[in-house]
C-alpha cells in the first residue's frame, strides 16, 4: 500500500504531468484560433481590432468572454421595466466603449447594437464555442486528475479493508491459540490439583512431581497472559517510555547473563560478543531489556538443539549495531516478510504452542518508539559484517552513535 507520502507525490507528479499536457494543448488551441477563427470573426463583427496585440495568446480568452457577458447583459437587459432598462442601457453603452477602446487598436465607432438579432446570435454562438474549445484542456486535465485522485483513494481503501481482514483474522487466530495455550495448562493444573487435594497421590515423588508441573503450567500461563498485556500496553494512550542514559554494553550483558543457563538446558551454544567499554545510550532499560529477552527467546524457541546462539555489538560508521544470530534454519520467505506483524507466526509454533506471534511485534514497536531500527537479515555478507561469519540469519538493531566523531575517520 502507498504511504502516505509516496501517495503524495505519486500526486504531485500527475499533478504536474497533466499540467504540462494541458498547458501543451491550450497553446495549441489558441494558436489555432488566433491564426484562423479569430481573424475572420473580427472582420466580420469588429472591423479595426484585428491588429490589437492584446487578442493574441490567452488574450482571445478575455475578449470573447467579455463579448459573451456583454451580449447576455443586453439581451437581459430587455426583459428590465422602464426607467430602469434605461439606466441600464446607459450604463452597458459605457461598458462597450471602455471595452472596444481598450481592445481596438484604432479608435472605432462601433457598437453592439448595430447588429442585428441574427449576427448577434452568431456572435454569441461562436464566442461561446471558441471559449469552451480553449477551455476544454482545463477542464479535462481537473476530471483527469480527479480520477485518479479517486482511484488512488479508493486503491488505498481497498488496501486497508484488506489488511484489516488480514489483521482480524490473525488477530482471531492468536486468541483461538492463546484459549487453547490457556485450556490445555489449566485443564492439567486442575486435574493434577484436584488429584492431590482428594489424597490419590500418596508417593512423596508423585506429589513433587504434580506439584512441579502445577508450577511450570502456571508460568506458562503467566507468561501468555504477561505478554498479551505487554502488547496491549503499548498501543494504549499515555503510554510512554522513561528514558534514561544507560551503559548498552553492560545492559546487554545482564541480559544475557539471565537466560544463558536456558540456552545450556536447550543444548545450544551461546556466544557473547560484547565489547567492555562503556556504550551510553538514552534508553529505557525496561523496555529494552524486553526487546533483547524477546530476540533470545525467540532464537531459542525456534531453533534445533545444537544451534548457535550469539549476542552481539559493535560500533561502525556513526551507528551503534546489536546482533542476535542463530545458525539455524532460514525462515520461508512468506512468513519473513511478515516477521514483525502482530500475531505472526509459524506452523511450527502454532502447532507446539512454543509462541504467541506477538513477541517480535512487541520488540519491533518498542524499538520504533525509540526512534532506532531493526531489521530481520537472512542474506548474511560475512565480508562486510566478520561478526556474522557462521551464522544463518540474524535480527539487527541499528542506533546512531552520538559519541561518534566523523572528523576521526576522514
Amino acid at each position: 500500500m502507498k504511504k502516505q507520502n509516496d501517495l503524495q507525490w505519486f500526486l504531485i507528479k500527475k499533478f504536474i504531468e497533466i499540467l504540462a499536457v494541458v498547458g501543451v494543448v491550450e497553446y495549441l488551441l489558441t494558436f489555432l484560433v488566433n491564426r484562423f477563427v479569430l481573424p475572420n470573426v473580427l472582420l466580420y463583427f469588429f472591423p479595426g481590432v484585428e491588429e490589437n496585440p492584446l487578442l493574441l495568446g490567452s488574450g482571445v480568452i478575455f475578449f470573447l468572454s467579455a463579448v459573451l457577458m456583454l451580449l447576455i447583459l443586453g439581451a437581459l437587459n430587455a426583459m428590465f421595466p422602464s426607467p430602469l432598462h434605461e439606466i441600464v442601457q446607459a450604463a452597458l453603452e459605457q461598458m462597450q466603449k471602455k471595452f472596444m477602446y481598450i481592445v481596438s487598436s484604432e479608435k472605432t465607432d462601433f457598437s453592439f447594437y448595430e447588429l442585428n438579432r441574427g449576427q448577434a446570435i452568431l456572435l454569441f454562438l461562436v464566442a461561446f464555442v471558441v471559449v469552451l474549445v480553449i477551455l476544454t484542456p482545463y477542464v479535462s486535465g481537473a476530471v483527469c486528475f480527479a480520477k485518479i485522485t479517486i482511484k488512488e483513494f479508493r486503491q488505498i481503501q481497498r488496501e486497508r479493508e484488506e489488511e484489516q481482514k488480514e489483521f482480524d483474522r490473525k488477530r482471531n487466530l492468536m486468541l483461538s491459540d492463546i484459549a487453547h495455550d490457556l485450556r490445555t495448562p489449566m485443564t492439567t493444573v486442575n486435574g493434577y490439583a484436584k488429584a492431590l487435594a482428594d489424597g490419590m497421590v500418596r508417593d512423596p515423588g508423585k506429589q513433587l512431581e504434580y506439584l512441579q508441573a502445577i508450577q511450570n503450567k502456571s508460568a506458562r500461563m503467566n507468561d501468555l497472559i504477561h505478554l498479551l498485556f505487554e502488547y496491549v500496553k503499548l498501543d494504549s494512550e499515555g503510554f510512554s517510555l522513561d528514558r534514561k542514559e544507560t551503559d548498552l554494553s553492560e545492559l546487554l550483558r545482564e541480559n544475557a547473563a539471565l537466560i544463558y543457563a536456558d540456552f545450556e538446558d536447550a543444548g545450544m551454544e551461546f556466544e557473547i560478543d560484547i565489547p567492555e567499554e562503556v556504550v551510553p545510550v538514552s534508553v529505557d532499560p525496561i523496555q529494552f531489556s524486553r526487546v533483547i529477552t524477546n530476540l533470545l527467546n525467540n532464537a531459542m524457541k525456534h531453533n534445533e538443539r545444537g544451534t548457535h546462539i550469539k549476542i552481539g555489538m559493535y560500533r561502525k560508521n556513526g551507528y551503534i549495531y546489536i546482533l542476535v544470530a542463530d545458525s539455524g534454519r532460514r525462515i520461508p520467505g512468506e512468513l519473513a516478510e511478515h516477521l514483525f506483524e502482530p500475531f505472526t507466526k509459524g506452523d511450527v509454533s502454532r502447532k507446539s504452542g512454543s509462541g504467541s506471534g506477538l513477541g517480535l511485534s512487541i520488540a519491533k514497536k518498542i524499538i520504533e518508539m525509540h526512534g532506532f531500527q531493526m531489521d530481520f537479515i537472512q542474506q548474511l555478507d560475512e565480508k562486510k559484517i566478520p561478526q556474522i561469519a557462521g551464522y544463518t540469519k540474524e535480527f539487527v538493531i541499528q542506533i546512531a552513535d552520538d559519541s561518534y566523531d566523523s572528523s576521526l575517520t576522514a
